[in-house]
């Protein structure tokens, strides 16, 4: 039923998390695919111990002949992935024992309906250490939402982190946004995929963040380096949008003063919008500008 993900890079000591979260999982049909980014911390002997355990559930290591970053390596697991659902579960998540059980009524309850094939993915919500909510719950429960209504329509984005659990042929559809310059938030192939399916977002917690200093988010960058993870995410936001939509949206509008602002610090002459849409971003940039320069002030 699920393909379980898990991209890794010297994540020996968080790893067991995800192990031990699977092994405690009431629903038992499911695989673990561990796609390892070069590691050099002997990853490959702690994976290797635990297929000799003699689980009751199957674990695939590949391992990357080089490190390429997260978005790459989960890339190459999606095309291991041979079940019908998938879930990417970062190397230092936990998730409740009954996350599987319930996703599975959740799939079976969609795939009885007549537009079924219009959802392709179930959101849940993510708790962090000490079990309190990350961020805010959904509007409703049992949401199903086009990104018109869950991005576009809204004076303001949903806050907090979320989980995912997808249909497997939607992800090997639409893969993760790579540059070799770069990380790309996931949130613009999220996007993209809600551009053309559904999601069901339901008000369950199943993810426990877990805080690491040697995690994506939390290691430490320059100013620079965070500009350039702005200036190629927005990038790939605005690339496929509509101009239309740039214009009359708040959310569009502010990922175009985002990359207007972050071009400033970083020049790559392969990116390209094209003459019209930065325009209009360059637009955008000089009217929210000032104004958001004056909230500062006062």
């Amino acid at each position: 039923m699920f393909s379980v993900l898990t991209p890794t890079y010297n994540r020996i000591k968080e790893l067991p998390r995800v192990y031990d979260s699977l092994k405690a999982q009431t629903f038992r049909g499911f695989e673990w695919i561990i796609v390892d980014d070069g590691s050099t911390d002997g990853t490959l002997e702690l994976v290797e111990q635990w297929q000799n355990q003699g689980l009751d559930f199957k674990i695939i290591y590949h391992l990357m002949p080089q490190n390429k970053g997260k978005s790459n390596a989960v890339n190459e697991g999606f095309m291991l992935c041979r079940l019908p659902y998938t879930i990417i579960a970062d190397s230092d998540d936990t998730f409740s024992k009954n996350t599987l059980h319930d996703l599975n009524i959740l799939w079976k309850s969609i795939e009885s309906t007549r537009d079924a094939k219009s959802i392709g993915a179930i959101w849940t919500l993510v708790e962090d250490e000490s079990g309190k909510l990350v961020g805010e719950a959904w509007p409703k429960n049992m949401w199903q939402v086009g990104f018109e209504e869950r991005v576009l329509n809204r004076k303001r984005p949903i806050g907090g982190e979320k989980w995912h659990c997808w249909r497997t042929e939607v992800l090997k559809e639409f893969k993760m946004y790579v540059h070799p310059n770069s990380f790309i938030s996931e949130a613009a192939t999220w996007n993209k995929i809600n551009s053309e399916y559904d999601f069901l977002c339901v008000n369950m917690v199943h993810r426990r963040y877990w805080y690491s200093e040697t995690g994506m988010i939390h290691q430490k960058k320059s100013y620079k380096q965070i500009q350039k993870v702005i200036f190629y995410t927005s990038y790939y936001h605005l690339k496929e949008a509509p101009t239309k939509e740039i214009i009359t949206t708040t959310h569009y509008r502010n990922i175009a003063f985002n990359f207007i602002r972050s071009s400033f610090f970083v020049k790559d002459s392969n990116i390209k919008l094209g003459t019209s849409k930065k325009t209009i971003c360059l637009l955008i940039f000089l009217l929210l500008f000032f104004p958001r320069l004056l909230r500062k002030v006062i």
